[in-house]
């Protein structure tokens, strides 16, 4: 009863292994570029610091991206957030108030 079990749960933890592991994930560096694109569109502006990752959802492997835009005609700095999925596409979230 006891082997049964033992053998029950490690053909359940295989299972998890190869599931978690056939997801394609976007690598970090992809992100951030699509993140920095998105951002310079949408203000107009120019990165003057590379973007990071700030987490990474497990269930759905999207990765929330912060950049850093400098918007020279306005003379401000914003921190764009963007959700980045697994194709590395990029979706807007929030940005913050311009600072000088």
């Amino acid at each position: 009863m006891i082997i049964i079990r033992i053998l029950l749960l490690v053909i359940f933890i295989s299972n998890i292994t190869q599931i978690a592991n056939a997801k394609p994930k976007c690598p970090d560096i992809k992100a951030i570029q699509a993140s920095d694109k998105l951002s310079e569109k949408l203000t107009g502006g120019k990165v003057f610091k590379e973007g990071e990752v700030l987490k990474v959802n497990l269930p759905s492997y999207t990765k929330e991206v912060a950049s850093y835009i400098y918007v020279k005609s306005d003379g401000l700095y914003y921190s764009i957030f963007t959700l980045v999925n697994t194709k590395c596409v990029a979706r807007f979230i929030k940005r913050t108030n311009g600072k000088y």
